[in-house]
């Protein structure tokens, strides 16, 4: 209950983001690419990966696994590289890549390199996040119009439905004279 609570106030005292905030969120999804992130915040650790490859596979450990924990993520100090209004979106609407706790865990072996597949990790979260990031854009008149046109036409249409039943319910009532 008391989880609920703060959780709620932290929703409720959450600033409202200004609009030259948001220009830079869509600026940065735009531009922002896998290799500005710093890696020097990540947990990066190497494995074996499976599947075919051979003695190559079976020597190297090549699989990349990069990892926040939940502190860390969505920290403004450590993930101060994402505008606040995308940190916003994402604290709403997790991550696929979030474990239960809140931390970030990515595992990449598509490749036999460890460098490649470390930098498809950072590829992994930098599109996740652009998928999961979104702004609405002001609508044009034109839009707002045709928008306007289709719901005259929705409520015209369902007027007309509504009287076509109302006929066909009068007349399979019975009227008896008395």
């Amino acid at each position: 209950m008391l989880r609920h609570t703060l959780i709620a106030l932290r929703l409720c005292s959450r600033k409202a983001h200004t609009n030259q905030d948001i220009e830079h969120a869509k600026k940065w999804l735009i531009e922002f690419q896998p290799g500005e992130i710093p890696r020097n915040e990540f947990s990066i650790l190497y494995s074996r990966s499976l599947g075919p490859g051979g003695q190559k596979v079976n020597k190297t450990s090549s699989k990349a696994t990069i990892s926040l924990e939940p502190y860390q993520w969505l920290n403004q100090k450590v993930s101060g590289w994402m505008p606040k209004a995308v940190i916003g979106q994402i604290r709403e609407k997790p991550l696929r890549y979030q474990t239960k706790a809140g931390g970030i865990l990515i595992q990449s072996d598509t490749s036999r390199n460890r460098d490649v597949n470390t930098d498809e990790c950072f590829r992994k979260l930098l599109q996740e996040i652009k998928l999961q990031v979104f702004f609405e854009e002001e609508a044009s008149e034109e839009d707002k119009k045709k928008w306007q046109k289709l719901a005259a036409q929705q409520k015209e249409w369902r007027l007309e439905e509504k009287k076509r039943n109302s006929e066909r319910k009068k007349s399979r009532s019975k009227k008896f004279d008395v």
